[in-house]
């Protein structure tokens, strides 16, 4: 599984969980966990994985798009 940011519906911007490949040809990205984390812990990114949105891993979303 890898950490890709992506957007999803409605042009959100999202860290998936994924064992898919990103699509760096429309911007897709993989990050590291550590930079989740330092995003996580600035607030910049909110944890919504209970949300069940992502049945492949963990889903966060830009807290600016909550």
């Amino acid at each position: 599984m890898k950490l890709v940011l992506t957007t999803i519906g409605q042009g959100k911007v999202a860290i998936v969980e994924s064992t898919e490949q990103a699509n760096e040809k429309v911007g897709e990205r993989y990050i590291s966990e550590s930079c989740l984390d330092v995003n996580i812990k600035n607030g910049n990114f909110v944890d919504i994985t209970s949300t069940g949105a992502n049945p492949e891993g963990r889903l966060f979303l830009l807290a600016e798009d909550m």
